[in-house]
């Protein structure tokens, strides 16, 4: 906005100025040329000086005005007064008369001629017209390259692709809508990932659907007796149900807006160790959960960084051998919650990709240990809205090692 606001003043105000300056020469500057009667005036009255009776009579027939003057009535420079002196005319210019002609004739009298129709009045309708002219065609060259990117963009704005993308469009870096152009590309890509992510989610709630329901439907065919073995099978089904929905549910609120997160200081270790009792229910008998904390304090919204650890913890315990372990590490700048677990582990090929919704890196993280594939994509959500980091890497367990990371308190990176 400060560019173009500058770029368009100086170029009004530089265009009023040389419009002006070339306007005023055309039409105001003409007493640095002289009139066509002066000089066969000049000549004239040098020829017939010795008629003086007969030369003022000469001159109004020429439609000149002829009027005498006393010499010393006008304070001639001491050049000028010899000059007329030695018979030479002088010729001054005056903005009401226009040129006028002095000569002193051979009796000492200052002869002063004037044509009263000489004077060229400005035209001020001609003078205004050419000026406003000429101003409308400079601003139309210095409107031209901004309407001709305005153009571009309104066409692309109505072109949407079949994957939702927009056209790209590219200006010059000199261009009054570069940033505009810019952000309209990010809006592109946006636009498009979304429509992207809308089709995995549909694809993926039809996939993981079908097979809880399969089994419902078997179950409901052979029409299993209350309480027996199939019965129960098919209310885990269902209860699979319901999660895959509610993890569904879960990942597309968190896409579709940022909730009002509601900061205040957290009691870091006091926070894991609640969750642990929590998750400690569900986790299996062989599985060991240690904790090794330190008191330190975190700002950020409690329910979110509880959600956060919950997934981490539930997809731990879907692949750990027999130990996950939670600890806290902190720096000048950032306090991590680290959880390791002895499972597989993460290649390091699927490592950037791991927290993608419905990604599923190999056979032995796959559908049989349950889940959508969503818990990951929404604790990457979570850390994006509290400006923190997730990323995983080899645990010194053997497994993996996923790694939360908050800015501390009043604190910025370097």
């Amino acid at each position: 906005m400060g560019r173009l606001f500058v770029s368009l003043y100086l170029f009004i105000v530089l265009s009023l100025v040389g419009l002006a300056a070339i306007l005023d020469k055309a039409f105001l500057e003409t007493d640095d040329q002289l009139d066509p009667w002066v000089a066969a005036t000049a000549a004239y009255i040098a020829e017939h000086q010795h008629e003086p009776a007969q030369l003022k009579s000469h001159l109004q027939s020429f439609g000149l005005t002829a009027e005498p003057l006393d010499m010393d009535s006008i304070a001639w420079p001491t050049d000028m007064a010899e000059q007329l002196r030695q018979g030479l005319p002088i010729v001054l210019y005056d903005e009401q008369a226009g040129q006028q002609l002095y000569v002193l004739n051979n009796r000492g009298e200052l002869l002063q001629v004037y044509h009263p129709d000489s004077h060229t009045k400005l035209n001020v309708w001609l003078y205004s017209g050419l000026f406003f002219g000429l101003l409308g065609i400079l601003l139309s060259l210095w409107i031209w390259p901004l309407w001709r990117d305005l153009s571009r963009l309104k066409d692309a704005s109505n072109s949407l692709r079949q994957d939702g993308s927009l056209p790209e469009l590219s200006v010059g870096s000199a261009s009054a809508l570069s940033s505009i152009v810019q952000s309209f590309n990010q809006l592109s890509d946006q636009i498009k990932q979304l429509l992207q992510n809308q089709r995995e989610l549909t694809g993926a709630v039809a996939h993981e659907f079908r097979t809880p329901l399969s089994r419902l439907k078997f179950a409901l065919a052979v029409e299993p007796p209350p309480g027996t073995a199939p019965w129960q099978a098919m209310s885990r089904d269902v209860e699979e149900l319901e999660r895959l929905v509610q993890e569904m549910l879960d990942y597309a609120s968190m896409e579709s807006m940022a909730p009002e997160m509601d900061y205040s200081l957290l009691p870091l270790a006091e926070l894991i160790e609640g969750v642990a009792r929590r998750m400690q229910i569900n986790c299996p008998p062989n599985i060991e959960l240690a904790l090794e904390l330190k008191e330190c304090e975190l700002l950020a919204d409690g329910h979110f960084v509880q959600r956060a650890l919950q997934n981490i913890l539930q997809n731990a315990m879907r692949y750990a051998k027999s130990k996950i372990q939670v600890s806290i590490e902190e720096s000048e700048y950032q306090v991590c919650i680290l959880i390791d677990d002895d499972g597989f582990g993460v290649s390091a090929a699927d490592r950037q990709r791991i927290f993608e919704p419905f990604f599923r890196p190999d056979s032995s993280r796959d559908r049989k240990r349950g889940g959508a594939g969503l818990g990951l994509a929404i604790v990457r959500r979570i850390q994006q809205w509290h400006a923190g980091s997730c990323y995983v890497e080899d645990s010194p367990l053997g497994g993996a090692r996923f790694i939360l990371c908050y800015p501390k308190p009043n604190k910025k990176g370097p």
